[in-house]
């Protein structure tokens, strides 16, 4: 649900969309992208209902239609002076690598609100860059709990995020991509903030400086794929967003700034909709860094492990073989060897995924990652399953020949069970085979819908079932 407002609010443009078995890391540390803990109460759409009525001495935004054309553009102007050139988003370009140092000027508190209660925690942002950063302390305000381990995420302005973990185990570093360029990530920016600037609309609730909040704010609504949506906007104070490299510098949660397409600067204090509730508390200037240098990102510790095993594999692989070649029935020993050749493209597309992910460090191309919502590589293990099925019926077909030449009635039945039983699974999972990918295809596009449905159908029907032939 958070996503929505995000994509709403010009920061959500991320496509994260790791497999459905989702990468954990030893030490159990979560991971936090953009979302709040699976727990959440559910929030409610709208701000308190205790919010004070406000008066003509309050201290608010100028609103009035001061934007070229007031039917397309957002009609908000700034009441205080601004800079007269722009000082945020120049940097945006210069990509930080995972051993890199961060520094951050700006720090956002902010309230996730329900009726049930409200989280509040804070994250760090770097106007310049449009990175920022969650800390260990702000990451236990957020989850109210101390997972074991200490993390570190930071969310650079391509919307990828770097995690950061000590553990008993030694200190790890890891990246979350968003699989577009920064340059596709500029122009989306713009044409959001077309769209936004050209449909959202005032709704005529305003929040003063009472109640001790510090930011005046109005209200814009719209719908963004058929949900209602909020978006509070208030003064940027001393920001103003350069244009020419992006259209919006935010941290977490889209709290953060836009830019109209006249180049006026806007401040995000308050994101609502589809059962959240999330406003900033406050926005300070800060001074801090934080080095990457000193965690062992997660591609290299790959790398090391798979040269490590790559003689073990080898030899596994010669073992197999010699096993084949030495089978005596044809028809047995070709299903084995027709199933090294599977086990053998599955092991060199795993070996080019680790090669990629020991270079980046970036869970999308781990290769439990990768294999998991690639149609071929999913394909290819239910391959390796079912050669292996066929290997057990023709060697239950074998044991049964045996078992008729020795007159031997008690294995005739138990050899002949089996073969039926055997062959019934084959069966199944030939169509387990055909629905998994289907849904690989079908819900490429959804992560949420892709991992129900793989989840369901493994649950259900993605266990080999026993023979009982005793």
């Amino acid at each position: 649900m958070i996503k929505k407002i995000l994509l709403l609010s010009f920061f959500g443009l991320s496509t994260l969309s790791l497999a459905q078995q989702k990468p954990k890391s030893k030490t159990n540390v979560p991971i936090i992208k953009d979302k709040p803990k699976t727990n959440v109460p559910v929030l409610e759409d709208k701000p308190k209902a205790n919010v004070p009525i406000l008066t003509d001495a309050d201290d608010l935004l100028d609103v009035k239609s001061n934007e070229p054309d007031p039917n397309d553009l957002l009609d908000v102007t700034v009441s205080i002076p601004k800079p007269k050139t722009p000082n945020a988003g120049q940097l945006v370009y210069n990509e930080i690598g995972l051993n890199g140092s961060f520094s951050f000027n700006k720090k956002i508190g902010f309230s996730v609100h329900s009726s049930e209660g409200e989280l509040v925690s804070y994250f760090y942002l770097n106007t310049k860059n449009g990175y920022a950063m969650l800390d260990w302390k702000g990451i236990k305000e957020l989850l109210r709990e101390n997972p074991e381990g200490e993390m570190t995420q930071i969310k650079t302005a391509n919307n990828d995020f770097y995690q950061y973990i000590k553990s008993s185990e030694g200190n790890f570093s890891m990246k979350m991509g968003s699989g577009q360029s920064m340059v596709v990530h500029d122009i989306q920016t713009g044409m959001l903030s077309q769209q936004f600037f050209k449909t959202f609309k005032k709704t005529g609730n305003k929040v003063g400086k009472v109640g001790g909040n510090k930011y005046p704010r109005v209200e814009y609504s719209g719908t963004y794929e058929g949900q209602k949506m909020s978006i509070w906007l208030s003064n940027p104070q001393e920001v103003l967003i350069d244009t020419q490299f992006t259209y919006s510098i935010s941290g977490y949660w889209g709290l953060g700034f836009i830019a109209s397409p006249t180049g006026k600067t806007y401040m995000i204090t308050g994101v609502v909709g589809d059962g959240v509730s999330i406003f900033m508390n406050y926005i300070e200037n800060a001074s801090v860094s934080f080095s990457g240098k000193g965690y062992k990102p997660m591609g290299e510790m790959m790398g090391h492990a798979m040269a490590q095993n790559s003689a073990e594999m080898n030899a596994s692989l010669e073992q197999m073989y010699a096993e084949a070649n030495a089978e005596k029935d044809p028809k047995l020993k070709k299903l084995k060897l027709q199933q090294i050749k599977q086990a053998e493209q599955l092991m060199q597309n795993t070996k080019s995924s680790a090669t990629t992910f020991s270079q980046t460090s970036d869970m999308q191309d781990a290769p439990f990652v990768k294999n998991a919502n690639s149609e071929d590589a999913m394909g290819n293990y239910y391959n390796i399953l079912l050669t292996n099925l066929d290997q057990s019926i023709r060697e239950h077909e074998l044991g049964l020949k045996e078992a008729q030449k020795n007159n031997d009635a008690k294995a005739i039945n138990s050899y002949a069970c089996l073969i039926s039983c055997t062959t019934t699974e084959r069966i199944r999972f030939e169509k387990v085979k055909t629905e998994h990918v289907r849904i690989l295809k079908q819900y490429k596009n959804n992560e949420e819908l892709l991992d129900e449905k793989i989840n369901q159908l493994l649950q259900n029907q993605g266990q080999l079932q026993p023979c009982n032939c005793q």
